[in-house]
């Protein structure tokens, strides 16, 4: 009778330690699945001037998102000037309106919520012209 009631203990215990662990796993994915749908994502368009110096921004954008992308800063290395005026795929991140308007000197956040901005990470030139 008590090997039965030795086994019955460890497998309760593997059952109460196996349940405990579930939440934790559980946690670390939904995390790593969080980062990555907030994470970079790219845009096809035509890259122009802003409306100040050293600004840039995606028009005629692709796709079934925004149709225009205000640049509001670039990973070290990547240079958009050379590419004003052609079709571009910029990769990089959305930037919130209220970190825009910080990055643009602006307070005004009217403006700045109905547009979308993003941090570019990497340009590819798809043509040397745009439609």
């Amino acid at each position: 009778m008590k090997s039965s009631s030795v086994v019955r203990f460890t497998f309760l215990a593997a059952i109460a330690v196996a349940l405990a662990t579930i939440p934790l796993a559980a946690g670390a994915t939904g995390t790593a699945q969080k980062k990555a749908g907030g994470g970079s994502h790219s845009m096809t368009g035509c890259l122009q001037k802003g409306s100040e110096a050293n600004t840039y921004q995606l028009t005629n954008v692709e796709g079934t998102g925004p149709k225009s992308v205000e640049i509001v800063g670039t990973s070290k290395g990547v240079d958009l000037a050379p590419h004003v005026g052609h079709k571009v795929t910029i990769t990089g991140t959305a930037v919130a309106a209220k970190a825009a308007a910080k990055k643009e000197g602006t307070k005004d956040m009217k403006e700045e919520r109905g547009e979308h901005h993003m941090r570019i990470s990497a340009v590819k030139m798809v043509s040397s012209t745009c439609p």
